[in-house]
C-alpha cells in the first residue's frame, strides 16, 4: 500500500532533477535566513566588526564611512544627512514600526490581551525599567550624566531571545513567550521615555501636521481601506513631519504601526470553503485532461488567482506587514545600526575611567543588578496581591534567569545613549563600552543559571 502511495506522489511531482538539486543547494541558506538566532548572530558579528575597524588602522575609513553624506533635492527642497543619521533617524524608524506592530498584536490577541494574562508581565517589566533607572540616578544625581537614566531601562529582544533559542528544549517554551512579552512591554516604556524626555525643541506647526497625518491614517483604517501603497506614502509623510517637529523620528514608526488594520477583509471560514471548492474544480479539470499540469490551463489559472485573492483578503494587513518587515529589520537594519554605532575606540584611558565613573557604574549595575532585581521583586509583589500567576512550568528561579537576560540592553540602550550624549563624544564612548560589558555579563549569567536549572531538573 505504501509503495502505491509513493508512486502516486512521484507521479504528481512535476519538478525536474536539476531543479530539485538546486533547491537542495539553497536549503541551508534558506534555513539560515529563517533561523531565530540568525538576527542575534548578525548583530554580534556587526558589533565585533565595528570594534575591530575602530581599533585598528582602518579607523579613519570607519569614521569617514559614518560621515558619508546622502540626500536628494527637488528645486528648493533639500534633504541631506550623513549615513549615520540616515540609519539612526531613518532606517531605525522601520525597527520601531515593527515593534509597534508587535505591540498592537500582543494587546489585541496575545499575552497582553487581558488583565489576568498581562498583569504579571506588565508588573515584571515595570520593575525591570524602574529599578535600573533608580540605580543609575543614584550614582549620577547632580552630575551632567544624569540625563542618561533611560539607558539601562531597555532590553534587546533579539539578543535575549537568541540566547533562549540557543538553549532550545532545555528550557520551558512558556519562558520564551514570557520573555518576548516582557521585552515588548519594556519597549513600550522605552518608546514613551524617548518621546517625553529625549526631545529637545518642539516645532508646533509640524506637530499639528503630524497629528493631521496620523488622523488620516486612523480614518482610512476605519473606512476599511487596505491599500499598502497609501499606508506607505502616509507613513513616509508622518516620518518627515515628526522628524521636523523635534520629536525623535522613530516615534513615527510606532504611531504608523498603530494605524495598520488588524482585521481581515474576509472570514477564514469563507477561505476554507473557497479552497475546498477550488480543489474539487481542479480535480475535475485534471480528469478531463491529465496533461494540463505541464503547461497549466486557463481555467486553472483563474481558479488559482481567485484562491490567491481570497487568501490575501483573509490575512490581516498587520500580520502581512509584520511578516514582510521582520527579516529586513532583523537581518539588515539592526545589524547596520550596530555596525555604525558600536565602533568605539577602546583605549586604556577609557577602560581606566570606567573604574571610577558614576556613568559606567550606573549603566552596568542598572542592567546587571537592577533588571533581575526589579523583575523578580515586582513579579513576587504581583503574585502576593493575587493579580496574576506565573506561566506554566516557570518558577521564580526561571524568572531570575530571564531578569538577567533582560539586562542585555544593547540595541535600545545604545540608541538611548546616542540621544543622551550625542554632543559629548567621551561620555558616549564610555556609555557604549559600559553597555557592551553589561550585556556580556548579563547574557552569560542568564544562560549559566538556565543551564544549572536544567541540570537540576534532569537529576
Amino acid at each position: 500500500m505504501s509503495e502505491q502511495n509513493s508512486k502516486q506522489t512521484d507521479s504528481l511531482d512535476v519538478q525536474q532533477p536539476l531543479e530539485k538539486r538546486f533547491e537542495e543547494v539553497g536549503k541551508p541558506f534558506s534555513r539560515f535566513i529563517h533561523n531565530q538566532t540568525t538576527g542575534a548572530m548578525l548583530l554580534l558579528g556587526a558589533t565585533l566588526l565595528a570594534l575591530i575597524l575602530a581599533n585598528t588602522s582602518f579607523q579613519p575609513l570607519y569614521a569617514a564611512l559614518e560621515e558619508v553624506k546622502i540626500g536628494f533635492f527637488v528645486q528648493d527642497f533639500e534633504l541631506s544627512k550623513t549615513l549615520h543619521h540616515w540609519v539612526n533617524d531613518g532606517l531605525m524608524v522601520l525597527f520601531f514600526f515593527l515593534l509597534g506592530l508587535e505591540i498592537k498584536r500582543e494587546f489585541i490577541a496575545g499575552e497582553l490581551q487581558t488583565f489576568s494574562q498581562s498583569s504579571t508581565v506588565v508588573m515584571a517589566a515595570i520593575g525591570g525599567m524602574v529599578f535600573p533607572a533608580l540605580i543609575y540616578i543614584g550614582f549620577n544625581l547632580g552630575e551632567e550624566t544624569v540625563s542618561g537614566w533611560g539607558i539601562p531601562m531597555a532590553t534587546d529582544a533579539a539578543f535575549a531571545l537568541g540566547a533562549l533559542v540557543v538553549l532550545g528544549s532545555r528550557i520551558p517554551s512558556e519562558l520564551k513567550v514570557f520573555l518576548v512579552a516582557l521585552a515588548i512591554v519594556d519597549d513600550i516604556g522605552a518608546i514613551i521615555v524617548i518621546a517625553l524626555f529625549y526631545t529637545d525643541t518642539l516645532q508646533t506647526d509640524y506637530l499639528w501636521l503630524a497629528a493631521g497625518v496620523l488622523a488620516t491614517l486612523m480614518a482610512i483604517n476605519r473606512l476599511g481601506i487596505r491599500s499598502s501603497m497609501l499606508y506607505l506614502l502616509l507613513g513616509i509623510a508622518l516620518w518627515y513631519v515628526v522628524l521636523q517637529s523635534g520629536v525623535h523620528a522613530t516615534i513615527a514608526g510606532v504611531l504608523a504601526a498603530f494605524a495598520i488594520p488588524a482585521r481581515p477583509r474576509a472570514h477564514p471560514h469563507k477561505t476554507a470553503e473557497k479552497l475546498q471548492q477550488a480543489a474539487s474544480e481542479m480535480e475535475e479539470i485534471d480528469k478531463e485532461n491529465p496533461e494540463h499540469h505541464i503547461l497549466g490551463s486557463g481555467k486553472k489559472d483563474r481558479i488559482l488567482e481567485s484562491v490567491e485573492q481570497q487568501a490575501k483578503d483573509t490575512r490581516t494587513p498587520l500580520r502581512s506587514w509584520e511578516n514582510f518587515m521582520e527579516r529586513p529589520v532583523s537581518l539588515l537594519i539592526v545589524p547596520l545600526f550596530a555596525f555604525l554605532n558600536a565602533g568605539i575606540i577602546l583605549s586604556m584611558s577609557t577602560l581606566q575611567a570606567m573604574e571610577t565613573s558614576s556613568l559606567a557604574h550606573g549603566i552596568i549595575l542598572g542592567l546587571v543588578v537592577g533588571k533581575p532585581l526589579g523583575i523578580v521583586f515586582m513579579t513576587w509583589l504581583n503574585l502576593k496581591l493575587g493579580w496574576g500567576t506565573l506561566p506554566e512550568n516557570v518558577t521564580m528561579w526561571h524568572l531570575l534567569a530571564v531578569g538577567m537576560l533582560a539586562g542585555i540592553g544593547f540595541t535600545m540602550s545604545i540608541f538611548v545613549a546616542t540621544l543622551s550624549f550625542e554632543s559629548a563624544t567621551e561620555l558616549l564612548t564610555e556609555a557604549k563600552a559600559s553597555i557592551m560589558l553589561a550585556t556580556s555579563i548579563a547574557g552569560l549569567a542568564g544562560i549559566s543559571l538556565l543551564l544549572v536549572l536544567n541540570k537540576r531538573s534532569l537529576s
